[in-house]
């Protein structure tokens, strides 16, 4: 993907260059390659990344409805409404002893194999 955004930025970097070049010949060419290098590079960044992103930055709340850290694993309903299947490996080492019933909680949700599964949970 990055290999990608370098060679797409560098490719419209060189046709803004070259229709810069003929509008106005000018001597500092490989200056005004560079910034629409650098800025188209940065836009498709965005453009590439921007999913992974948002995913990473949006989150959810709910409640723990049961978690049994000797099992391993547990449920916690959703403020939007359902339940989520909870491992032990999603939630922070440092929170897994706190997790009890009706404890509110941030997580993301990560669609699996075996359906959606809250990752990254946190307590509030």
């Amino acid at each position: 993907m990055i290999f990608r955004a370098i060679v797409t930025s560098a490719l419209f970097a060189g046709i803004y260059t070259f229709l810069l070049f003929i509008l106005i010949a000018s001597p500092y060419l490989w200056k005004s390659f560079l910034t629409f290098w650098s800025l188209g590079f940065i836009c498709i960044l965005g453009y590439i990344y921007g999913r992974r992103i948002k995913k990473y930055f949006r989150g959810e709340t709910g409640t723990i409805k049961w978690f049994d850290p000797s099992k391993g694993y547990g449920f916690l309903i959703r403020d939007k409404g359902g339940d989520l299947f909870v491992h032990l490996r999603s939630v922070k080492p440092e929170d897994r002893r706190k997790l009890r019933e009706n404890t509110r909680v941030k997580f993301s949700v990560e669609e699996t194999e075996k359906g959606p599964q809250a990752e990254k949970i946190r307590i509030v």
